[in-house]
Formats: structure tokens, C-alpha cells, sequence
């Protein structure tokens, strides 16, 4: 199968090819400009929830929950319509850098340093993922993006299943919650999904912008790049809670 149809969770054909072809090609460029934009915007959301009073974790926890609709409902309006990509995107940064923010705040007050950590480490697995595939390293065939694809989702199904048995009254799966040996492994396992899903972002738009995609997806790539880094922000977080509870 031709490798210029590898497919991403976050890209799909089905979303470039809907347009009109006449309109001017995306470059690489362009998505590198936007995605600088993007992630200027989620800083910017960041550090603002970064310095608001909050009252109590209830607080804290409404308005993750209530930013956290809002930038989903952003992302699926932006898949479905590309078209408004370039308001939806910029607004989904700004609302995923309030969640961030507010998140990494009540981390940072229970586990402090966390926050660092996992901010540097994340550009570490960003810069390495980029390397390996500048230097060709690892170059993703249409198998290596099935695997990684159907690898992704499996960690989806797994999340919704815990978040269903945690609202249920039940305590979520061991695998996802404990710090265990095997809830430890399985953690990095997701953070190595996550930081190969950049190599599929960046084979995506290299293949797609060499096709001529319209220019408008510009920010659909910058997007898709920007739910990877948050995802694997998140998951080195939540490693490193894992391995300090063990430790103590």
C-alpha cells in the first residue's frame, strides 16, 4: 500500500481532500509558523490559569471539566469543518492551555517539581522524535502507522473504560490508577505510544504537503501536533506520580 496515505488519529484524507484542490498548497512552513502560533496560545492559556485564586480543588476541577467540553467540541467542529480551522484552532490552544494550566497549578502544589519535569521532558521526547525522523531512523510505513494507530485507540478504550468504573462508584482499572509494577509499565508503554504518534504527525505532513493539501490544513496539522505534545505531557505526568508514589 502507498505510504502517501498514511493516516493519523488526529488526520484523515477524508479531511484534506475535501477541499477545493485550486486553493494554495499547504507547505511546511506554514505549518511550522502555525504551530509556533498554536503553542504561543496554549502558553499564553497556561499561565493564565496558571496565576488565578483558586478557592478550593472544586473549584479547580469545575473548570478543567468545563474547558475540557468546550476545547472538545472546538476539536471535533475543526475536524468536521476545516474550513473554520483558523478560528477554532487558536481557540481550542487557548482553552487547552487554560486546562493545562489549572492542572499542572494543583500539580505543581501537591507534587512540587513534577511540572518542570514533565515540561522538559516532553521537549526531550519531542526533539528525539524529530532527530530519529530527520535522520531517518525510523520511517513510518503504512504497517508501523496501523500498529501505532490501533495501539492509540486501544489506550483510549482503556481510558473511557476507567473513567466509566470511576464515575460508576467503582475505583477505575488497576492497570490505569495503581503504582505498581505492572500499573508503571504500562504508563511508559502509553508514553511511547504517545511520542510515536509524532512520527506519524510528521511523516503526515511531510506526504500531504508534498500532494499539495490545501493551505487551510495548515492548522489542522498544527492542531494534531499540539493534542500530541499535550498527550504526552500529560502521560509523562502521570508516570512520574506513578514512580514518586512507589518510592515512598
Amino acid at each position: 500500500m502507498d505510504n502517501d496515505h498514511i493516516s493519523t488519529p488526529v488526520f484523515k484524507d477524508s479531511v484534506f481532500y475535501s477541499q477545493d484542490t485550486q486553493a494554495v498548497a499547504m507547505t511546511i512552513g506554514g505549518v511550522i509558523r502555525k504551530s509556533f502560533i498554536t503553542l504561543f496560545l496554549l502558553l499564553a492559556g497556561a499561565a493564565f490559569a496558571w496565576t488565578r485564586p483558586y478557592a478550593s480543588v472544586d473549584e479547580i476541577s469545575g473548570k478543567i471539566a468545563l474547558f475540557s467540553i468546550g476545547t472538545l467540541i472546538l476539536y471535533f467542529i475543526t475536524m468536521f469543518k476545516p474550513d473554520v480551522a483558523k478560528i477554532t484552532v487558536p481557540l481550542y490552544a487557548i482553552g487547552e492551555g487554560f486546562v493545562i494550566g489549572a492542572f499542572s497549578w494543583f500539580m505543581q502544589k501537591t507534587y512540587p517539581g513534577v511540572v518542570v519535569q514533565a515540561a522538559t521532558g516532553t521537549l526531550g521526547v519531542f526533539a528525539a522524535m524529530l532527530f530519529a525522523y530527520k535522520a531517518g531512523i525510523i520511517r513510518p510505513s503504512e504497517k508501523f502507522a496501523m500498529i501505532i494507530t490501533m495501539a492509540t485507540l486501544g489506550v483510549v478504550f482503556i481510558y473511557l473504560a476507567d473513567l466509566l468504573m470511576a464515575r460508576f462508584g467503582g475505583s477505575g482499572l488497576s492497570i490505569v490508577q495503581d503504582s505498581s509494577n505492572i500499573g508503571i509499565a504500562f504508563s511508559a508503554v502509553v508514553c511511547v505510544i504517545a511520542a510515536l504518534n509524532l512520527l506519524l504527525d510528521f511523516e503526515f505532513i511531510v506526504r500531504q504537503s508534498k500532494l499539495g493539501a490545501p493551505e487551510k490544513m495548515e492548522w489542522i496539522a498544527a492542531l494534531g501536533l499540539l493534542v500530541t505534545l499535550v498527550w504526552i505531557y500529560l502521560e509523562i505526568i502521570r508516570l512520574l506520580l506513578k514512580s514518586k508514589s512507589r518510592s515512598h
